[in-house]
């Protein structure tokens, strides 16, 4: 083949796998909302089986239980009582588990958040105008609790040991401010990692609190974690040891004057932790399927939720390690400290340390 065939066949093999990769999508987010996958986990299922575990339609669930079986998700097997249907083990965590660091559900649901925006988006294209988080609706919300909760749950309590001032937290006590905290999980990871500590949690997306109170009452921690629905510039002056700020900075219309309301809510000594993408130092030009991933979900989410206020900084998802330090210089803070990863391909996040 001619150098122009192979790059023709090249590109269409990619847009066929993407196609398959939305359809797969399709399925596992009506799996994981109608709860197909949790009855599996239960006993393997003949169409007929599932749907009446479920109350669903047979025709319909025996079409989507075809669809997962040819994708690779589930186990088909011819039996005398007719096609059985299980969910493989190594699946079971991926797909159902809150506390596995892969989970793939929640990526799924936010996913098909932001699709449904798709027709909205053109007219962001054309007049620059953002769509604000709420439009985007439940799914996205929970998609991205779901997507972060295992991520948190297992790395919170490591990302605190890396910091100077987590002995002084263990020794002698103080205090935390999640700022963006959504569902509370790294609220509460936080807490239960440091017993002498109190952690407050703020968003201002109401769903999101109330999510998080139903979390925090049963948590270990309960009674050193609370969760408002509060603007930090309301907390300046309240002396924080530590300010957090995970997966969010990128959102805002105005990062840097986050920060500086970050910077004036700490007490002498305090810092503030931001966790977000792994990106390359800069644009390369080329493939990569990294960088990739996070300007497709930038692209329908985190830059037209940014764009919603005017004269927004427009970060995007792909934050540059010396976009952050400038922001921070920006915001007066003296220095920034990269915390990790060295490499980008092996975390899902990057730990940047400001220092007032």
């Amino acid at each position: 083949m001619s150098e122009s065939e192979i790059a023709r066949t090249t590109f269409l093999d990619l847009m066929t796998r993407a196609t398959d990769g939305a359809l797969l999508v399709a399925g596992v987010y009506l799996g994981a909302k109608l709860g197909l996958y949790a009855a599996l986990r239960v006993a393997p299922a003949t169409s007929a089986e599932l749907a009446a575990r479920t109350a669903m339609d047979e025709r319909l669930v025996r079409e989507w239980l075809h669809q997962q079986a040819t994708s690779g998700v589930l186990i088909a097997s011819n039996k005398p009582e007719g096609w059985s249907y299980a969910l493989p083990a190594e699946h079971h965590a991926l797909l159902l588990d809150p506390d596995d660091p892969d989970r793939v559900t929640g990526s799924v649901l936010s996913m098909v958040a932001e699709l449904r925006q798709l027709p909205r988006l053109l007219e962001s294209f054309r007049t620059g105008r953002g769509i604000p988080y709420d439009d985007y609706g439940p799914d996205e919300s929970t998609g991205q609790a779901m997507s972060s909760r295992g991520l948190y749950r297992a790395r919170v309590p490591q990302w605190l040991d890396a910091l100077p001032v987590a002995r002084r937290l263990r020794e002698e006590g103080g205090s935390i401010l999640d700022v963006g905290c959504g569902h509370g999980w790294s609220t509460i990871t936080m807490a239960e990692a440091l017993p002498s500590v109190m952690v407050d949690g703020i968003d201002l997306d109401r769903t999101s609190i109330a999510a998080a109170e139903v979390n925090r009452l049963t948590s270990q921690a309960a009674d050193r974690v609370s969760f408002q629905v509060r603007d930090a510039a309301e907390l300046a002056g309240a002396g924080y040891d530590l300010v957090t700020m995970f997966e969010m900075l990128h959102d805002l219309s105005r990062p840097v004057a986050a920060l500086r309301t970050a910077r004036a809510t700490l007490r002498e000594g305090g810092v503030v932790l931001v966790a977000d993408e792994p990106t390359a130092e800069e644009f390369l030009g080329g493939p990569d399927a990294m960088e990739a991933r996070q300007f497709g979900w930038s692209v329908l989410a985190c830059l037209p939720m940014s764009l919603v206020e005017p004269g927004s900084a427009a970060t995007g998802a792909v934050m540059r390690p010396s976009t952050l330090r400038r922001y921070a210089d920006e915001a007066g803070f003296s220095g920034v400290d990269v915390l990790g990863p060295a490499d980008p391909d092996t975390e899902s996040l990057r730990l940047y340390l400001l220092r007032p």
